[in-house]
């Protein structure tokens, strides 16, 4: 079986094996995995400036030491064209997965990229056909954004990050509960499938993991 080379680029340093760890499994056999990272090679001093400047949405992500870090989205999107652009020319890559939920505003590229919010957009607006929704959130600055960008008449948000340890999913889902929500978006790559199954354990609605979704998508092109 001829193996089919497919890049996976994160906003922050690889290799991420906290998310592929969990997406190599659910990938066809004949996947091949390569990874890149916008902050690879660059300097405590070089991510420093990529941080978010005051009233600018911030995106999180991991550095290859696991500590959090936080970025400016108008930097992350500025170097994320360039960075696939660049993956494709130098590698054999037939095509990407992008590590993150933002829905990142790009220029067509010359080769299949999948961006997981187009995926959960379609899955909410055009499958669930859903007018409630509970959405989880690593940062509070993301809330406003997610409420937009989500596009579902009513959006309810819980703030917690997937890189933080001691997370209780009890209250998140008795939020939820008592909002009647429909189906629940945990909206950060970082999330793990363990999340997934302690909401899902707690709530009877559909529950979206980014990374599962994104892996699902990328098995179509194959």
């Amino acid at each position: 079986m001829e193996s089919k080379k497919v890049g996976f680029i994160t906003i922050g340093q690889s290799p991420r094996e906290d998310v592929i760890s969990e997406i190599r499994p659910l990938l066809l056999p004949q996947i091949e995995i390569y990874e890149e990272g916008l902050l690879d090679g660059l300097s405590p001093e070089e991510i420093e400036l990529l941080k978010p400047e005051f009233g600018e949405i911030p995106l999180v992500t991991r550095l290859r030491d696991h500590s959090q870090v936080l970025l400016g989205e108008e930097k992350v999107s500025s170097l994320m064209h360039e960075a696939l652009d660049n993956m494709r020319r130098k590698t054999d890559i037939r095509a990407a997965g992008v590590l993150c939920t933002h829905d990142f505003q790009l220029p067509q590229l010359s080769y299949p990229v999948i961006f997981p919010h187009d995926y959960i957009h379609f899955i909410l607006t055009r499958t669930l056909r859903i007018s409630s929704l509970g959405a989880v959130v690593p940062l509070e600055g993301q809330v406003e954004m997610a409420r937009k960008k989500l596009e579902v008449e009513k959006v309810v948000i819980d703030v917690m990050s997937p890189y933080e340890e001691g997370k209780n999913w009890e209250e998140t889902a008795r939020k939820f509960t008592q909002e009647k929500v429909e189906a629940v978006v945990l909206d950060c790559m970082g999330f793990r499938m363990e999340a997934k199954q302690q909401l899902q354990n707690l709530l009877s609605c559909p529950i979206l993991l980014p990374r599962a979704i994104l892996a699902q998508a990328i098995n179509q092109l194959f």
